[in-house]
Parts: structure tokens; C-alpha cells; sequence
């Protein structure tokens, strides 16, 4: 149990770190990415979820559709930050 207390307040710290000039072991960039891909789908869903009578299927598609491309968006940002990051050699 002290194990999993000490892991997640690392974890913590972590997170906290990335809001600080200190160096982290997370990336604000790609949790600032998580956060807003996280909040979008939630906002998408909940308005589907309310309105899921009134909509056709088209409709349906249409949104599942934008947020494929959304995520495919953020798989590219992805891969190209690492490509960035990469040492030279």
C-alpha cells in the first residue's frame, strides 16, 4: 500500500513539474494534448448522447468522422515531435 502511495505522489510531483521551468519526465506539450483531446471527445459525446433521436445516421458519421480525423491530427503532431526530438548524429 506505501509502495502505490509513493508511486502516485510521484507521479504528482511529476505532473506538477511540467507546469514549472523544472525539467519532468512528462511532456506538456503531449499532456496538453491528451487534455484537450480528452475534453473535446467528452463535449462531442455529451452532445450526441443529448441529441442522439435527432440525429441520422449521416449525422452519427459525420461526427465520428471529424473525430478520426481529429485523433489522426494528433498522431501526426506526435510523430513529428519525435521526429524532432530525435539526437543527430
Amino acid at each position: 500500500m506505501k509502495k502505490a502511495y509513493n508511486r502516485l505522489l510521484w507521479h504528482l510531483k511529476e505532473l506538477n513539474k511540467t507546469l514549472s521551468n523544472e525539467p519532468s519526465y512528462y511532456s506538456s506539450k503531449r499532456l496538453e494534448r491528451l487534455v484537450l483531446f480528452i475534453s473535446a471527445n467528452i463535449i462531442v459525446d455529451i452532445y450526441v448522447y443529448k441529441n442522439i433521436d435527432k440525429m441520422s445516421v449521416s449525422d452519427v458519421l459525420l461526427v465520428f468522422g471529424a473525430k478520426m480525423v481529429y485523433a489522426g491530427f494528433q498522431v501526426k503532431q506526435i510523430q513529428k515531435d519525435l521526429k524532432n526530438e530525435e539526437p543527430k548524429p
